[in-house]
């Protein structure tokens, strides 16, 4: 279609055809038009003619595009009205196709263009995913850590207590530690052990009575008097008293520690069938005024036993002085 007409447009702008002679070249030519073609140019004709305002611009392309040409000798023919409007439309048709066809081509590029937008929109779209799988996994990570700090954080807290509880205690017996050393660099010292002399148990008696623990192991600064069995308090201070007592397997045993006619501490045990022999103790520090008495005694009815091993004693030493 195009090239034919640019032939028809060409043989209308050389002027070289007659009227005869345009009619006869005019119908030779649509001799070669098959009779479908020519029924469609004429019907286009027509639809152009309904069209004539969208036409008008291409029109004028046309006519500019022929003044722009080389000029051709004038000649005497010219084409057919007719012919020359056909002519005209045929051109503008090639106009519309041509930008039809660059539409088509700019059409196809933005499909292009879509479709590679499409792939980079699905790539963006797996990245997010994984970007969010990712931050999921960060979460429950941090979620886990965060757990785990907790537990630490509350092992930490236990620990501090049990340092501030080390460090009062390590306080409190430097404390002590102090004050021996001040009672030892002040020259006090005092300390005894003593048993019971004899051979044999003492017999029970209807009251209680005083025990005198005769057999003297240490006696440092003769506070305690081995005839009477009582310690008198030197000087103002805490004391540390123990003692023991011993009795065969036929008898009860009971003994208890005084301080100026108050008892402090006791310890007893009973005979019973499976005994072989009874025996007890019992100790404990005594915060004392310079002059009181400390001494052993034993229970009416109950029995103790002294001989050569010694297992009835009597011990007490000064702490510290306040």
């Amino acid at each position: 279609m195009g090239g034919l007409t640019l032939t028809l447009l060409l043989l209308c702008l050389s002027g070289t055809l007659s009227e005869d002679a345009g009619e006869d070249n005019l119908n030779d030519i649509m001799v070669q038009i098959q009779p479908e073609q020519g029924q469609d140019i004429e019907n286009e004709y027509k639809t152009h003619n309904q069209h004539s305002e969208q036409d008008q611009d291409i029109e004028s392309e046309v006519i500019f595009k022929q003044n722009q040409a080389p000029s051709l000798p004038e000649t005497n023919g010219s084409c057919q009205p007719d012919m020359c409007n056909l002519l005209r439309h045929l051109g503008a048709m090639e106009a519309r196709l041509t930008t039809a066809e660059n539409q088509v081509e700019e059409l196809s590029n933005m499909e292009a263009i879509v479709a590679l937008l499409q792939r980079e929109t699905e790539f963006q779209a797996a990245q997010l995913r994984v970007m969010e799988t990712k931050l999921s996994t960060s979460e429950n990570l941090m979620k886990s850590m965060k757990r785990e700090n907790d537990v630490q954080e509350r092992k930490l807290q236990v620990l501090s207590f049990r340092v501030n509880a080390t460090e009062f205690r390590v306080e409190q017996q430097q404390i002590l530690l102090d004050e021996l050393r001040r009672q030892s660099e002040d020259g006090t010292k005092i300390a005894f052990t003593a048993a019971l002399g004899g051979d044999g148990h003492i017999p029970p008696s209807e009251r209680e009575t005083n025990l005198a623990f005769s057999n003297v192991f240490t006696n440092v600064g003769d506070a305690y008097n081995p005839g009477s069995g009582v310690f008198n308090t030197p000087v103002k201070g805490v004391y540390y008293f123990s003692f023991s007592s011993f009795a065969n397997s036929q008898h009860n045993v009971c003994v208890s520690l005084f301080r100026n006619n108050v008892r402090m501490l006791s310890a007893c045990d009973h005979h019973t069938e499976h005994d072989s022999s009874d025996s007890s103790g019992n100790g404990g520090t005594l915060h004392l005024e310079q002059g009181d008495h400390v001494y052993m005694t034993l229970h009416a009815h109950s029995h103790i036993f002294a001989d050569f091993q010694n297992r009835s004693t009597f011990s007490g030493f000064l702490l510290f002085r306040t």
